[in-house]
């Protein structure tokens, strides 16, 4: 007697998010939300996704719904231009500011403790504003975009995860 085991469809198995793979996977999602809000914000030099960041800069594994988490990621932003408590402090903030001074506003984001999709995104938003100033200068824009990745690998990412990734 021979017995066969037919499974149709079964579900794959959820690979463990890794510390590593969702902050490349951020990192990648950060750069889509400041490219594509400079497109639509008609800026006339946009400059192109792969000249802000390094080159061989991992994006992490591919994750799914990407187009999905973009237009959410994109539609919060829509919402932070009309806040004007937000706009004031961006506006102080210079691209040129000292590492701490951004890090201190990132940290001021999540002071309360409390992490939220709405504060990432506001966290994307600052990185996209100060960014914006600093057009004609890809290396510090990069500098910028690394910066926050690093503010995120180590205030934000845990946080992610355990939501179970980049989902919404």
């Amino acid at each position: 007697m021979v017995l066969v085991i037919v499974v149709i469809d079964a579900p794959r198995r959820q690979q463990r998010l890794t510390l590593e793979d969702v902050t490349n996977q951020g990192r990648y999602l950060l750069n889509n939300f400041i490219y594509e809000r400079m497109q639509s914000d008609g800026i006339e030099t946009v400059p192109g996704i792969e000249q802000l960041q390094e080159p061989g800069t991992p994006t992490g594994p591919p994750m799914e719904h990407v187009r999905e988490i973009g237009r959410a990621l994109r539609f919060i932003g829509d919402d932070l231009d009309k806040d004007q408590k937000l706009q004031e402090l961006v506006n102080r903030v210079p691209p040129e500011a000292e590492r701490q001074t951004l890090l201190t506003v990132a940290s001021n984001i999540f002071k309360d403790g409390i992490f939220n999709w709405g504060r990432v995104v506001a966290l994307f938003y600052f990185a996209y504003k100060v960014c914006l100033k600093a057009l004609d200068r890809i290396p510090l824009i990069r500098a910028i975009i690394n910066l926050i990745v690093e503010f995120m690998r180590d205030h934000v990412v845990r946080w992610i995860i355990e939501r179970g990734g980049w989902t919404f």
